[in-house]
């Protein structure tokens, strides 16, 4: 009975144990030990909840309990276990780990020690707080505490505490050495109603603190250690008891002196610095009166806007340009001087170069469009420059429709001649060499009829079977040449006059287009357009067409692409042409030469040439893909430029 007694105290005390070790611990791990070493290692259930690996992990990898101690801290751990193998005597330690998720925890680690009735160590449990959080505490009232040390120490006014009666309880240096002092043992204990010399007494001065609690820039005279005068502003802070009596009070001194004695120079400086001010201002007025001068003699339209795209100033030529007063345009988004689809898509453009810094228009002229106030466009030659990365840019409009209207004639002239040429060939000299073929077939059949005879009683030339061969060789040589011929001067009057004058010309002179391309070159080259577009104005088609003929010869020429494609698109007022490829892109940085600067070559400003002639805009871009694109956005008016 003694003996059930005794193991029921044991398993009450053991069961006591237990919960006492899971209200003090968050987590336990058992250790079985046999002559002194460690044999086997328990873990209890919250393992994985602890240190994120299962209990199974830690039996798989013995020592990843103390792998996932920090390094540095590894050492401490080590040594507890091992005063604790040795019955040496342990405390508890405090050390980090690093949890499978890679978060880093403070942890507490108590040992406690099983021993048989020999006093030998047959186990031990290890019992695991987390004090994250207390560390953490810790270290913000630590990193308070040197803050505060910096802050009164390291502030370069004078800071003290005194009791209302004046005497100095606390200070920091620079308190010391704005009032002289030796040091701060000299200062402490010391009276500042003694070095108090303002007229306002101390006894006031302290009253006016009880009733206010603070005064906060109070200007007062006193004096050094020495006795040498002392200017000082001064915020004054009251500590009081539940009774409302004043305790203590706490100072934070400026030496003012040094800007006192400078205050009458500074007085006398401003009189000057004023006086230079209006000079100044006199002579940037001028200034600016000359150059406002010089900006509206100018003849072309200049244009400052900011970078969310709002207009600032105008000279007098923007608004003969664009019909406006400069009233109506300051203020405004400059997208207004702008015609679909650009109006929509400027401020991106704008939002796009203030997050990127990528240059696309600026410190280059581009040939555009632009809108009157009475909804009429204009061709115009626009640089923009930004004024000294101040996010301000300068925009000059050069109003270019004479010049648009002289190519124009030019392009007509050329049009006409190449027109000319091409009836020429095709019914003159093509006609003459379809004559010569007929010639040459003839006298093919002639030398075919005599040798099908026999050449005896054949005389001459004809007489020698071998000589005969050669003679029609040579005559079906002479057929097979000119029928290539022709065939190459019809295609080549075809190619002068590509589009043919009815309301569906361009589509069907851009399918021919690229049929000829895909089977002269063996590659695929396919016409798309999702819709019918009656392009009627002539010279809006053959340009268009010719900038797909030049778009695509640039690609079988330099981008080694094995598919072309040419879209057109009707968007309402505006025709969208677009070639594409899948070749190896096309390089948008200037490359230098010994000869030219020049950015593009001359097939792509052919391009831009044709699609300003037709009042529209020029785009060419790499894709993501490595291709590159050439897009034109022609109105379907073509501009209407001439009216």
């Amino acid at each position: 009975m003694a003996d059930d007694i005794g193991n029921r105290t044991v398993s009450e005390s053991e069961i006591r144990y237990r919960q006492l070790r899971g209200c003090v611990a968050d987590y336990h791990y058992h250790v079985l030990v046999e002559n002194g070493r460690a044999v086997k290692k328990v873990h209890g259930l919250h393992s994985e909840d602890f240190t994120g690996y299962s209990a199974g992990e830690h039996v798989a990898h013995p020592r990843l309990w103390l792998e996932a101690v920090v390094e540095e801290d590894r050492a401490t751990v080590e040594r507890q276990s091992t005063l604790a193998l040795s019955r040496s005597g342990t405390t508890s330690i405090e050390y980090r780990i690093r949890r499978k998720d890679g978060q880093i925890r403070w942890i507490r680690k108590v040992i406690v020690p099983y021993c048989d009735p020999n006093g030998q160590l047959v186990a031990y449990d290890s019992l695991l707080s987390d004090i994250t959080d207390r560390k953490q505490a810790e270290e913000q009232i630590l990193q308070s505490e040197r803050r505060y040390q910096m802050l009164f120490e390291d502030d370069l006014t004078g800071d003290y505490v005194a009791t209302p009666e004046g005497e100095i309880l606390l200070c920091n240096s620079a308190f010391v050495k704005i009032f002289g002092f030796t040091d701060r043992e000299q200062a402490i204990g010391s009276n500042l109603a003694i070095l108090h010399q303002d007229s306002e007494s101390w006894t006031d001065l302290i009253q006016r603190l009880r009733e206010l609690q603070s005064i906060e820039r109070y200007q007062r005279i006193t004096r050094r250690n020495d006795g040498s005068v002392l200017h000082v502003i001064e915020n004054i802070i009251g500590t009081f008891d539940e009774q409302g009596d004043l305790l203590r009070l706490k100072g934070y001194v400026y030496d003012d002196t040094q800007s006192s004695l400078e205050a009458t120079k500074l007085k006398d400086k401003n009189v000057e610095l004023e006086q230079a001010v209006l000079q100044r201002t006199r002579a940037l007025r001028d200034k600016h009166h000359h150059l406002e001068a010089v900006l509206n003699s100018a003849f072309d339209a200049i244009i400052t806007i900011d970078s969310q795209g709002i207009i600032q100033t105008v000279n007098l030529a923007a608004d003969r340009i664009f019909g406006y007063q400069s009233t109506e345009m300051i203020g405004k988004n400059v997208k207004m001087l702008m015609p679909m689809p650009h109006r929509q898509s400027h401020d991106g453009y704008l939002q796009r170069y203030m997050k990127t810094g990528e240059k696309r228009i600026l410190d280059n002229a581009r040939e555009l469009v632009a809108c009157r106030k009475d909804g009429s466009e204009f061709p115009i030659e626009l640089s923009v420059t930004e004024i000294d990365h101040s996010k301000v840019f300068t925009g000059i409009v050069h109003d270019i429709s004479e010049r648009k209207r002289l190519q124009r004639y030019i392009l007509e002239i050329g049009a006409e001649e190449q027109r000319r040429i091409g009836l020429e060939l095709h019914d003159g000299t093509g006609q003459e060499l379809t004559g010569l073929a007929l010639h040459a077939g003839t006298l093919l059949e002639l030398f075919d009829a005599i040798s099908k005879k026999s050449v005896d009683g054949i005389s001459g030339v004809f007489a020698d079977e071998s000589r005969l061969v050669k003679m029609r060789e040579f005559a079906e040589k002479l057929f097979r040449g000119l029928n290539e011929a022709n065939h190459n001067v019809q295609q080549l009057a075809h190619g002068i006059m590509p589009v043919q004058i009815e309301p569906q010309g361009l589509q069907a002179a851009l399918e021919e287009l690229t049929a000829s391309i895909a089977n002269r070159c063996k590659l695929t080259c396919r016409f798309v357009c999702p819709a019918p577009i009656v392009v009627s104005n002539i010279t809006v088609a053959t340009h268009l067409y010719r900038i797909a003929q030049e778009a695509l010869n640039n690609a079988l020429r330099h981008s080694q692409a094995n598919q072309i494609i040419i879209s057109l698109e009707d968007f309402g007022d505006h025709v969208v042409l677009e070639v594409t490829d899948n070749g190896g892109g096309i390089n948008l940085e200037p490359k230098p030469t010994p000869n030219t600067t020049e950015r593009k070559g001359m097939g792509l400003r052919t391009i831009q040439y044709r699609c300003g002639m037709i009042g529209g805009t020029f785009h060419v871009g790499q894709l993501e893909s490595g291709g590159t694109t050439v897009k034109c956005i022609v109105p379907i008016s073509g501009g209407n430029f001439d009216e």
